[in-house]
């Protein structure tokens, strides 16, 4: 757990899933890439609601670059972008946002991510489960959830909540930055940083990488979790 200035990160967190692309590095994957040629309703309602799906193939590629138990959770053989769509492809056939007519509503609840990451290794020969702990939501909890799993160099799904935390800036791999709201959304958590009382988390989320504050992300009661896999 952080103390004063403490700090922690996966192994990898500087390289983590570098996807390469016609328009140069992203840090994780984008929902807004998914497109299924004559079928827009689809494409529609996942990059406007497949967060939950990116973080998920985002986990995967990392868990499968680490280690060779993992290596069928991303059988292709780069992260170039066309490839790295591809496995989001595979992700969303076991992960994907209900939804209304064209209007998505997202992934929820984390147990139906959860269940749909288990279903996707199981089917690949690779033996990878939830980590559940039996937690209340609160900023201690959360942090000392994600904290064990960065410490295992399991990289955590997390549902980002309504509350006060509606945009962020995304920085991509050496090409600026921009703003994007990240409300009702999944990100992947890469590292902590604890500044005094301040603790930022570090995130993979639309290509790019963000920082969160903790303390307004436990601010969310509803529509907040984590999970990470092992």
């Amino acid at each position: 757990m952080p103390d004063g200035n403490d700090a922690v990160c996966l192994r990898r967190a500087e390289s983590f899933v570098r996807i390469a692309g016609e328009d140069g590095q992203h840090y994780g994957g984008n929902q807004a890439w998914f497109a299924w040629e004559g079928r827009g309703w689809q494409s529609h309602a996942a990059r406007q609601g497949a967060c939950g799906t990116v973080a998920l193939a985002n986990i995967a590629a990392y868990l499968a670059q680490g280690s060779p138990a993992y290596e069928g959770l991303y059988p292709y053989p780069d992260c170039r972008k066309a490839n790295f769509l591809a496995h989001m492809v595979d992700l969303y056939g076991y992960v994907r946002p209900f939804r209304v007519g064209r209007f998505p509503l997202g992934i929820w609840p984390v147990s139906r991510l959860a269940g749909g990451m288990e279903r996707f290794a199981r089917e690949r020969g690779v033996k990878l489960q939830a980590v559940w702990r039996g937690w209340g939501f609160s900023r201690e909890n959360v942090l000392r959830y994600v904290w064990e799993g960065l410490q295992k160099d399991k990289p955590v799904a997390m549902l980002v909540g309504t509350h006060k935390l509606k945009q962020v800036e995304v920085v991509l791999p050496g090409r600026g930055s921009y703003k994007q709201d990240i409300s009702l959304h999944w990100v992947t958590v890469t590292g902590v940083a604890a500044d005094g009382g301040a603790v930022k988390l570090r995130v993979s989320t639309w290509g790019g990488q963000a920082l969160l504050d903790l303390d307004e992300y436990v601010k969310e009661r509803i529509y907040a979790g984590a999970v990470y896999f092992e």
